[in-house]
C-alpha cells in the first residue's frame, strides 16, 4: 500500500481555495473514495473544539493583536490539528488535505506583519514538531482579480480581509518569497482562469502525484 500523503493548499484571497476543496469532495464521494481522505482548515480544526475557539478569537473583528501574538496564535491552533486530526488521518494511511498551513503563517506574520520570518519559522518548527505537508499547491492570482473577487463574494470581511490592492500586491510578493526558500515543495497554480478550469488543473496535478 501506497504511503499516504499530506497536502496544502494555499493561495491569494479569493483565489477559489475553499470552492476546489468543496468540488473535490464531491468528486471523492462520487468515486466512493472519500473514506481514504481527511480534510481540513487552519485556523481551527473539526477534531478539536480548543482549535474552533482560537480561530473565533482571531477571526474576531473586535481583536487586535500583534503580529507575534497571531504567530502564536496560529501555531497554537496548528498543533492542536496535528494532534487531533492530522496525526492520525496520516497514521490510517489517509491523505491529508489542509486549507492552509505553515505558509500562511511564514506570510501573513514572518513577511506582511513584524513578527519576523525567522521567528514564525522557529515558532512552527516547534508546533508541529517538523511535520511538513508532501505538497504545497499555491494557487496564484493577480492582485486585481483578487479584489474584484473578493468584493463580490464578501458581505462582511474579518480581522484578516481587506479591499486594498497595494495589500494584494505585498501578499503576492511576500507569498513569492516564502516559496523561493523551498521551491521544490510547492506547485504554483495560475488561478487566473474559471473555476472548472482551476479543478481541472489540480485534479492533474493529484493524479501526478498519485494521490488520486
Amino acid at each position: 500500500m501506497k504511503k499516504a500523503k499530506f497536502i496544502a493548499i494555499e493561495g491569494m484571497d479569493g483565489s477559489g481555495k475553499s470552492t476546489i476543496i468543496s468540488m473535490l469532495k464531491n468528486e471523492l464521494i462520487t468515486k466512493k473514495i472519500i473514506d481514504n481522505f481527511v480534510f481540513t482548515r487552519e485556523p481551527g480544526s473539526a477534531f478539536s473544539k480548543e482549535a474552533e475557539k482560537i480561530r473565533k478569537l482571531i477571526l474576531d473583528n473586535e481583536n487586535s493583536f500583534s503580529s507575534m501574538v497571531d504567530a502564536l496564535l496560529f501555531a497554537t491552533s496548528r498543533r492542536l490539528n496535528l494532534e487531533k486530526g492530522i496525526w492520525p488521518a496520516l497514521e490510517q494511511n489517509k491523505h491529508v488535505i489542509t486549507d492552509r498551513y505553515t505558509t500562511s503563517s511564514y506570510v501573513y506574520q514572518g513577511v506582511l506583519g513584524d513578527a519576523g520570518l525567522n521567528n514564525v519559522e522557529t515558532i512552527n518548527k516547534i508546533a508541529t514538531s517538523n511535520t511538513e505537508p508532501d505538497l504545497i499547491l499555491f494557487f496564484d492570482l493577480e492582485p486585481a482579480i483578487s479584489v474584484e473577487r473578493i468584493t463580490k463574494m464578501r458581505e462582511g470581511m474579518d480581522r484578516l480581509e481587506t479591499s486594498d490592492i497595494d495589500y494584494y500586491v505585498s501578499l503576492r510578493k511576500a507569498y513569492k518569497q516564502v516559496i523561493q526558500k523551498n521551491p521544490k515543495k510547492y506547485r504554483i497554480v495560475d488561478a487566473n482562469c474559471s473555476i472548472i478550469e482551476l479543478f481541472e488543473k489540480v485534479i492533474k496535478i493529484l493524479k501526478e502525484e498519485e494521490v488520486l
